[in-house]
């Protein structure tokens, strides 16, 4: 069985009119569209891999090389969330124009050690979706400092 990681169902979201930008807020009352603990513990059990991770624009891929960040680095990221670094929700279009609701999340984060921070000022974001099937699969849209 597989775990229900959509905490909303996101075939029920409805997208604005396109503005020309290549992302837009989605009201979901402050809350995450996907369950970070649901999907971290997916991780922690080998449930979800770093050859589940599709990067999806060229910016994110960019942003990985920049970082010198692997996939398994950036899942290590995504271990480190918490409720509280959620900044929002919104749609994000790929690089093929395929649009995905994504939840966004800001994080102090030391990638040497792997662990959170809570003196710095630098914050890494990350920007992610998962199937709308609910399959695990992470959309990476963007992930930066």
């Amino acid at each position: 069985m597989k775990p229900v990681l959509w905490r909303v169902d996101p075939t029920q979201l409805q997208r604005l009119q396109d503005s020309g930008t290549s992302r837009r807020a989605i009201s979901v009352r402050g809350s995450p569209l996907i369950d970070l603990l649901a999907l971290q513990q997916c991780v922690r059990a080998g449930a979800l891999r770093a050859d589940d991770v599709w990067v999806a624009t060229h910016r994110a891929q960019r942003d990985l090389e920049n970082l010198r960040w692997t996939l398994g680095d950036l899942l290590d990221c995504l271990l480190c969330l918490q409720a509280e670094d959620y900044k929002g929700s919104e749609w994000c279009k790929d690089q093929v124009g395929t649009w995905h609701p994504c939840d966004a999340y800001a994080v102090r984060y030391d990638d040497v050690r792997k662990r959170r921070l809570h003196h710095s000022d630098i914050n890494y974001y990350l920007k992610f979706s998962i199937g709308k099937d609910g399959s695990l699969r992470i959309v990476l849209l963007s992930c930066h400092l």
